[in-house]
């Protein structure tokens, strides 16, 4: 048997502040825009049509959470305009909805519902490129293969996947970073900690994932509580380094998977909460699950922690929970004021999901229902979380 290698998936990527004046070299004439008007206003429009000269449209401004009516109302925006390029300048949600109108409209008799068929997307017809410029730094949207929607009918969250929808470009400019309140930025980086150190750890993970998420991760974990709390000096050098650090977190999940954080990260659209603080506030718990693990061991050793490799695994830990309070992030559902009766009423259907979750199958260790029970429940009261301290 012919044996295979890994290789790395990812588009082009492009670094540095002002970098958006890459698009201009791209010399496209017609040009489609998804956008988010909160962090892309007026004035920010109208440069980038300078930027770029030519036919540009915005054909939808995302705002909230993407929904598979919004897939629809940008395809009918589009109508009859053919772009050679599309441009998605937003947080993940705008990536998504990006991702999507592109695919069908390379293939405009493919039926909505079968994009959601995992991994059996038709191969880009070439009609135009994707340049995805993030706003925020901790999705990874702009590198992956994933794109996330609600049905705004059932609830329910539908992924499409397929490395045919991963943009042709990642574009980074920190500047669009350096207006976003903290919290976001906590949240967001806290989403992106938990990425890398998911591929860091993922059974299907190669030796190039490891490495890029083990600079990703110690790069957040240096840079984060810098881009939360510091002044302004040292928080425009911090949140370029998070933002950079966040979109190689990204091209490390797309080319292996997420872990058991969003395998259980079912509170957060119930309830309403935040994705990337609900990731920050199960980090500790799936670690210490984990642990000891020798990838996270030698995560904590650069971090300077000695001692046996499960030694190093509960210093890690102690660190994570450390490191909530530093970037802002609540350690307990009940603290952020989740009703109790509530979570606990649909902890059973929470934990449930292990069983079917490839996150869950590729971590380190696939939880039954009663273990992932116990961490949403432990989860929900702030218990402290304690790996192994003894090999």
């Amino acid at each position: 048997m012919e044996k295979s290698f890994p290789a790395l998936q990812m588009g082009q990527l492009v670094c540095g502040r002002g970098s958006i004046a890459f698009l201009k070299t791209l010399q496209k004439q017609r040009v489609a825009v998804l956008y988010d008007s909160r962090v892309f206003n007026e004035r920010a429009r109208a440069d980038l049509c300078a930027l770029l000269g030519g036919d540009v449209r915005f054909i939808a401004d995302i705002l909230g959470e993407p929904t598979l009516d919004d897939i629809r109302t940008a395809v009918n925006a589009l109508g009859d305009f053919a772009p050679e390029l599309f441009v998605a300048i937003g947080g993940g949600s705008v990536m998504d909805v990006t991702k999507a109108v592109w695919l069908l409209y390379e293939h405009p008799q493919l039926d909505l519902a079968d994009a959601f068929k995992p991994f059996q997307l038709p191969a880009p017809a070439g009609k135009a490129d994707i340049a995805a410029v993030p706003t925020t730094s901790g999705t990874g949207s702009e590198t992956t293969c994933c794109a996330v929607f609600t049905n705004t009918q059932t609830q329910e969250k539908q992924l499409m996947l397929g490395f045919e929808i991963v943009p042709k470009y990642a574009i980074l400019d920190p500047n669009f970073t350096d207006t976003l309140p903290g919290l976001v930025a906590a949240h967001t980086g806290m989403d992106a900690l938990s990425h890398a150190m998911e591929a860091a750890v993922c059974k299907a993970a190669s030796p190039l994932v490891i490495s890029i998420a083990l600079g990703a991760t110690l790069d957040l974990l240096e840079n984060l509580p810098l881009s939360v709390n510091e002044g302004e000096g040292r928080k425009a050098y911090a949140r370029e380094q998070c933002h950079y650090a966040a979109t190689m977190a990204g091209v490390a999940i797309n080319n292996c998977s997420a872990g058991l954080v969003h395998a259980l990260d079912q509170p957060g659209p119930y309830f309403g909460l935040p994705h990337g603080l609900v990731c920050g506030l199960l980090l500790p718990y799936t670690t210490a699950f984990h642990s000891p693990h020798p990838v996270y061991a030698q995560m904590a050793g650069r971090l300077g922690f000695a001692g046996s490799e499960a030694q190093r695994c509960a210093q890690l830990v102690d660190y994570l929970w450390a490191f909530q309070t530093k970037v802002g992030v609540a350690h307990s559902f009940k603290e952020l004021g989740v009703d109790e009766a509530a979570f606990m009423d649909r902890l059973a259907a929470f934990a449930a999901v292990v069983d079917t979750s490839m996150a869950a199958r590729l971590s380190p260790r696939q939880p039954t229902q009663v273990e992932a029970a116990e961490i949403l429940r432990a989860a929900y009261y702030g218990e402290r979380p304690a790996a192994p301290a003894k090999a």
